[in-house]
């Protein structure tokens, strides 16, 4: 990356106001028809086939047998913003990422009241503005998450968050992208870093095991295993990875991929990465896509970064860069989260909203702690 030239590098971020009352209404009214979305997701790709219980005279399809309705995500509950923390990243953004092109805020109509939409480097998108008419009205994240490429004015390089990400400390553009060799030439390549994993199938907790299934099946139907140890090597290893490094020689012997390693963090991603995924994929994108709610038959956005990874295109970046935790009922475990935000450990913390014993208190806490290194309101409030 040359010294004297900023890359063009944009933030994404979605978010829904869950409380909103015309929104939650449009909601439950699809919850309570769901027609469109009962459609079979079926396919006759073979790699889809090979993970799925088999059905006698009966089609295969992504995650489930065919004789089953699929499950869905459409609880209220996945769009609470009880802490109302976002303030927060666009404070971290503008005292540890001043360098950021623009901030594409994805939203489904609604902002929060505090939010300055004239900032120079804000761009307010609604889902109407980029997701095709065919898909909307949308409840589903991994509908808005797959079409993202689709907003017309984002960069070729940008960085995803979803809103439950925070920026700690200090960051370069060369954290997200970097240059470095790709196929013979000089590329900005994103960082990460890559870690194999195992996918359990435990279909009682979640629709999640199936579309991690989902993502697979698609990545091992595209990719050979050894080909990507053997021609990725310094990729598939490095020093930065720490004891990531002893899961991948424990489980490269193993013939296909079982599942790749989920940051659930901030992810640096080339814009025509999607546009290639969507054009060999386009039949299984699009039917996901139409799903109203989140489903154990969709596909999401991992499918794009792990091309990145598996395509080598990608440049190594420690495993400690950020971390992700949850909120719960473990007091104990909630003050190591406290901890982690007032002593600045990780340069992107992601902290999912889980049930807690107290959130009055939870909540003050937390407030305390970002306030403790975010103290200053930001240009993007009002």
């Amino acid at each position: 990356m040359s010294q004297n030239k900023t890359p063009k590098i944009d933030f994404v971020i979605t978010w829904v106001d869950g409380s909103d009352e015309e929104w939650l209404a449009e909601k439950r009214a699809f919850v309570e028809g769901q027609s469109p979305i009962e459609k079979p997701f079926s396919t006759s790709n073979q790699a889809f086939a090979e993970n799925q219980p088999s059905t006698k005279n009966q089609p295969s399809i992504v995650g489930r047998p065919s004789l089953e309705k699929p499950r869905f995500d459409s609880s209220d509950l996945r769009f609470r913003n009880d802490f109302d923390f976002l303030k927060y990243w666009f404070r971290g953004v503008e005292k540890f990422a001043p360098w950021v092109n623009h901030i594409f805020f994805v939203t489904a109509g609604h902002l929060p009241d505090w939010l300055n939409p004239d900032h120079p480097k804000l761009k307010i998108i609604h889902h109407s503005d980029f997701i095709p008419k065919e898909f909307l009205p949308t409840f589903n994240s991994h509908t808005i998450e797959n079409n993202l490429h689709r907003i017309a004015e984002l960069s070729e390089n940008f960085v995803y968050f979803n809103d439950d990400f925070y920026l700690l400390k200090k960051t370069r553009p060369e954290d997200f992208f970097k240059e470095g060799q790709y196929q013979g030439k000089t590329w900005l390549l994103p960082r990460a870093f890559f870690a194999e994993n195992i996918l359990i199938n435990n279909p009682s907790r979640d629709i999640f095991p199936y579309i991690q299934m989902n993502n697979m099946a698609l990545i091992n139907q595209d990719y050979d295993k050894r080909s990507f140890y053997k021609l990725h090597k310094s990729k598939a290893y490095n020093i930065k990875y720490g004891i990531f490094n002893l899961r991948n020689f424990l489980l490269q012997p193993w013939r296909e991929f079982s599942l790749i390693y989920d940051p659930h963090c901030a992810i640096a991603y080339k814009k025509s990465t999607f546009q290639a995924v969507w054009q060999k994929h386009n039949k299984e994108l699009t039917e996901a896509s139409l799903r109203r709610f989140r489903s154990d038959r969709d596909v999401s956005h991992l499918v794009f970064y792990y091309t990145q990874l598996l395509d080598g295109k990608f440049i190594p970046r420690s495993a400690n860069f950020s971390h992700h935790t949850m909120l719960n009922k473990d007091e104990k475990q909630n003050l190591q989260i406290i901890r982690m935000i007032e002593s600045q450990k990780y340069h992107v913390l992601c902290i999912n909203d889980g049930e807690v014993k107290n959130p009055v208190k939870t909540k003050a806490a937390l407030t305390a702690a970002f306030d403790k290194i975010l103290p200053e309101e930001s240009t993007f409030e009002k």
